[in-house]
């Protein structure tokens, strides 16, 4: 009941926002086993050999458009209105699906890779949108909660939509069906996002506005220059190098190193991951109030670091499930405060495009990590070795964290004792990193 008072605190507009974001990312998340059991298929199909890379070419292929598309798409949602640019990206997705759900086993994996990219790309500029329009519709003393709405919603589909999607290709013996919800969910998603109204530009329409690539150029300039944004930025990318290469290779990872049986039981892991961020993004705020922005993410990153390297010693069983929760619950520790340090300190004229640009460079080595653990790990004998080394990235990147001004600037217990809640400060060592926001 708090949960959905609290949701409701935030006013109709958003709840309207959260609903269609939430229905859109249950499509995403059924997306994560459904592409890649449309690769299965097509290699099963083609009586080909296992082959990791092109598991690990489909998901780069999806999360390239990040870096891409969204290093000059953070100019253009700072330029359009946001809410129409989420209608039609959720369109546009729903008909890339519902071609693939239509036409499976007339295409082999080239086509995968071409509406993967074209997904990618689409959901880049939700994403964008989305954390963008979200301080149009809430006060900033309730930023992070509203950030920690979405992941909490993001979460649980991430429990519940491998799963569906799982039992969906049991029940139907292929993707079809799977892929057909995935298209279905995009549409209800653009229904509901009219709800949200006419949302004002978040940029102030007597700024001047300058060339497109001088805005790009000042976008970047100042994600680099902030020191808060440029260490949060780098401290996302190397985690997801290691995520990168999970996510693409779940599957192979959940046969050969924990040695699932069958698509319900790879479900089953995914519901486990899930489930611990779904339950990380509910305890995020408070610990978040408790810890500060920096200590939380640094805490975050180290948990999940060692609950990934210890599960990589499991077999499929209630330990392995345990050991993928806790390392989600991590996840969802790093994402929340990650977000608001994003919206706090870009700037009303310059926040698409620091945070897309923010996006675009944590992002970008998804696929670099699942290219490069794809192709050092493509075969039965060398993945497992590949997998244990990957977690000690997430711990290495900890280690870094807590000597920045991330884990020593930030919002803590000193904070909490001085000022009122919910407002922001920037307690700071050195002068120079100094912050007026």
């Amino acid at each position: 009941m708090h949960f959905v008072a609290s949701l409701r605190s935030l006013g109709p507009r958003y709840l309207a926002l959260w609903v269609g974001q939430t229905i859109s990312q249950l499509g995403t998340s059924v997306a994560v086993i459904t592409i890649p059991l449309l690769i299965l298929f097509i290699q099963e199909a083609a009586d080909e050999d296992l082959s990791t890379f092109e598991f690990a070419i489909a998901y780069a292929a999806e999360t390239a458009p990040t870096l891409l598309v969204g290093l000059v798409g953070g100019v253009l949602l700072d330029r359009v209105h946001l809410r129409p640019v989420m209608i039609a990206t959720d369109l546009l997705r729903a008909t890339a699906f519902f071609y693939l759900a239509a036409q499976v086993g007339s295409y082999g994996v080239g086509t995968v890779f071409v509406m993967a990219f074209l997904i990618g790309s689409m959901t880049t500029f939700f994403d964008g949108a989305l954390y963008a329009i979200i301080p149009a519709l809430v006060p900033k003393d309730r930023l992070a909660d509203a950030n920690s709405f979405v992941t909490v919603s993001i979460q649980a589909n991430f429990a519940l939509g491998p799963l569906l999607g799982g039992l969906l290709a049991t029940a139907f013996a292929g993707p079809a069906v799977g892929l057909f919800v995935n298209g279905l969910t995009f549409l209800v998603s653009a229904w509901m996002l009219k709800y949200v109204g006419r949302v004002s530009h978040h940029r102030d329409p007597d700024h001047e506005r300058a060339p497109f690539f001088t805005e790009f150029r000042a976008g970047i300039s100042h994600l680099w220059s902030e020191p808060r944004l440029r260490i949060s930025t780098i401290s996302s990318a190397v985690p997801n190098f290691v995520v990168g290469f999970l996510e693409a290779t779940i599957v192979i990872l959940a046969t050969v190193v924990l040695a699932a049986q069958d698509e319900t039981e790879i479900g089953i892991l995914f519901f486990s991951m899930g489930a611990g961020g779904l339950i990380g993004a509910l305890y995020a705020p408070a610990l978040t109030r408790r810890f500060g922005l920096g200590r939380a993410m640094t805490i975050g990153l180290a948990g999940a670091g060692v609950a990934l390297l210890a599960v990589m010693f499991t077999t499929y069983g209630l330990v392995a499930m345990a050991l993928l929760f806790l390392f989600m619950f991590g996840i969802s520790l790093i994402n929340i405060p990650l977000a608001t340090i994003r919206q706090i300190y870009a700037g009303e004229a310059m926040l698409g495009r620091v945070i897309t640009a923010a996006r675009a460079i944590g992002w970008a080595t998804l696929p670099l990590g699942a290219l490069i653990g794809g192709w050092l790990g493509d075969s039965e004998e060398t993945y497992p070795w590949v997998a244990r080394l990957f977690p000690l990235v997430l711990i290495a990147c900890a280690l870094w964290l807590f000597t920045t001004v991330i884990w020593t600037d930030t919002y803590g217990p000193d904070f909490k004792k001085n000022h009122d809640p919910g407002d922001v400060a920037v307690e700071s060592t050195d002068e120079k990193d100094q912050a007026d926001i």
